[in-house]
């Protein structure tokens, strides 16, 4: 986005942001000219701390705890361990690059972050829309459904993991062994 387009947004949320009947609102007016200065110094701030973060490869440390709370961190269901500035910046670093959460690297490694070991994961076979009417719906080749196979013993919050970071419309079966 443009320096001149990301100041007309800034303008019109600080001109919705003047409370109703104290001022003109009108475009030509002394307050406009205001508006206009304050939404370029936001609108330029944005563009350069956006140009900053995209340059940075590494998070500082003196920034970790910034990163954590921007990012929603500590992770939901984990258990109250201390971790390390290294596990911090290694769990930071995976949340921001990761850009597909429908696979199955994403499964394994959301359970290596809990120290849950994956046996294997099972999927299912979709129903064949061709098949005759008389044929059982929900058997084992239900379209929507996922089997985890977890080697025992299993310290995390199984169902915690599965309400807060793996998609929604799946039915998660678990199996320890």
């Amino acid at each position: 986005m443009t320096l001149e387009a990301t100041t007309q947004l800034y303008e019109m949320v600080l001109r919705q942001l003047l409370p109703t009947g104290g001022y003109d609102q009108a475009p030509n007016t002394n307050i406009s000219d205001d508006i206009k200065g304050h939404a370029k110094a936001l609108a330029q701030t944005d563009l350069d701390a956006k140009r900053l973060l995209n340059v940075l490869e590494t998070i500082p440390v003196e920034l970790l705890e910034e990163y954590e709370r921007e990012y929603g961190l500590p992770l939901k269901c984990t258990t109250n361990l201390a971790q390390t500035v290294e596990e911090r910046l290694e769990i930071v670093n995976w949340i921001r690059n990761t850009k597909n959460v429908l696979n199955t690297d994403y499964i394994k490694q959301l359970l290596v972050i809990f120290n849950v070991n994956l046996i294997e994961l099972v999927t299912y076979k979709p129903m064949l829309c061709t098949a005759p009417c008389d044929v059982p719906v929900n058997t084992e080749q239900l379209r929507y459904k996922v089997k985890l196979k977890l080697q025992s013993p299993v310290n995390a919050d199984i169902n915690c993991l599965i309400k807060n970071y793996l998609p929604a419309y799946l039915r998660y079966d678990i199996e320890v062994i």
